[in-house]
């Protein structure tokens, strides 16, 4: 019998960002609540850094969501309407959009993180977090514990800085494979991150030829309250994200975006979405799979093409992204499902599919094998100018 029908507490593992936004949804309900929070503090594997809530999948706009979710902005949240995209050729191009194509956040143990916000919303109405204490996924009615295991890895560094703002990102597979590094710099605090997607043991030397290149174009100081950090991502299709009962949201469910690694949005979405199923006893299969319809298999199909094409590819790209007015809309038309990304995905399916055992839960999925990454020149040593 649920939660919402014997008047126990509702138990949610994990108190991230889909965590604690299904347990605000259910406590705005009048459900009783308890977090289970196996670090000492919220956001504890991040170091403070900016990281993005996209505002281009769908046609409703993040603070619109926000609001539909019962969700507050009284942490850091800034638009984001412009940026500077590099090519592997070290060419420029500007975009721009008129409705932000993007929200900055900053995450981690800090008073104005996306994570404390959440925190001290869930708290004002009334639920229990219990920190230092791990809940089974078996005895938990919601598990939001993160992701299991890598299909993308990124390491981040975070520093303060007098420097004027910037919001670059680099697109060059040989100091990035799969991925992309990018440097943020916004009101006073920067963010430098290398996000890959192969050959994960060498993400040390990604980042230091990727970071050697970036202070090449912009040579401040970076040293002040400088922080490093690794964080990854978890990505896969599947039909369910039910097992015993327990509906897992956010990247312990794989609900994230291949193209570029961005999952937050899921992340709130389906924690919202696992509450409602609790609060109007629904299948929260049938909730998510409304919601996203085919959207796993056009990221899948997105991400094909980003490393198929290789660098001469990410050029086009950048290019064609400054040749539209409104980069939002360009980024939309990437997430529309066609006939022609089913195919895609269709293909991407039989060519990475994982035969073998893997972390991905809950319950028959589809997963990339390891050994289809994409194939990585080497580097030499680190230029530094």
């Amino acid at each position: 019998m649920s939660a919402a029908v014997t008047g126990r507490p509702v138990r949610i593992a994990g108190a991230g960002p889909s965590g604690l936004a299904a347990a605000i949804t259910l406590a705005r309900a009048g459900l009783p609540v308890e977090v289970h929070e196996a670090k000492k503090d919220v956001g504890a594997r991040f170091i403070g850094d900016l990281q993005v809530i996209e505002n281009n999948s769908e046609a409703e706009q993040v603070p619109d969501l926000l609001r539909r979710i019962g969700i507050e902005t009284d942490f850091y949240f800034r638009p984001a309407t412009w940026a500077t995209f590099h090519d592997a050729r070290g060419r420029r191009t500007a975009v721009q959009s008129r409705i932000p194509y993007s929200y900055f956040i900053r995450r981690g143990p800090i008073d104005v993180s996306l994570d404390r916000g959440l925190l001290r919303q869930a708290q004002r109405h009334g639920v229990t977090v219990r920190f230092q204490s791990r809940l089974d996924p078996a005895d938990a009615d919601i598990v939001a514990t993160g992701p299991a295991t890598p299909d993308g890895l990124a390491r981040e560094m975070t520093f303060e800085t007098d420097a004027s703002e910037v919001i670059d990102v680099y697109f060059d597979h040989r100091r990035s494979p799969g991925g992309y590094s990018y440097l943020f710099i916004l009101d006073g605090v920067a963010t430098f991150g290398c996000a890959i997607v192969a050959d994960f043991k060498n993400i040390d030397t990604y980042f230091e030829h990727a970071l050697a290149a970036a202070r090449a174009l912009h040579p401040i100081d970076m040293s002040r309250r400088q922080r490093t950090g690794y964080s990854y991502m978890n990505f896969h299709i599947k039909n369910t994200a039910t097992l015993n009962g327990a509906r897992y949201v956010g990247e312990a469910g794989g609900f994230q975006d291949y193209l570029f690694g961005l999952g937050i949005r899921y992340a709130l979405t389906t924690g919202h979405l696992a509450a409602r199923s609790i609060i109007e006893e629904r299948d929260f299969d049938a909730l998510w799979q409304a919601e996203f319809p085919r959207k796993a298999e056009t990221s899948l199909a997105n991400r094909f093409l980003y490393e198929s094409a290789g660098n001469a590819g990410l050029g086009t790209f950048i290019r064609l992204a400054s040749l539209v007015p409104d980069f939002r809309s360009y980024l939309r038309w990437w997430h529309r499902p066609t006939w022609w990304r089913s195919a895609i995905a269709m293909v991407a399916r039989r060519a990475w599919k994982s035969n073998g055992r893997c972390l991905h839960k809950p319950g028959a999925h589809w997963c990339r094998a390891r050994d289809t990454q994409i194939t990585v020149p080497p580097l030499g040593p680190v230029e530094t100018g």
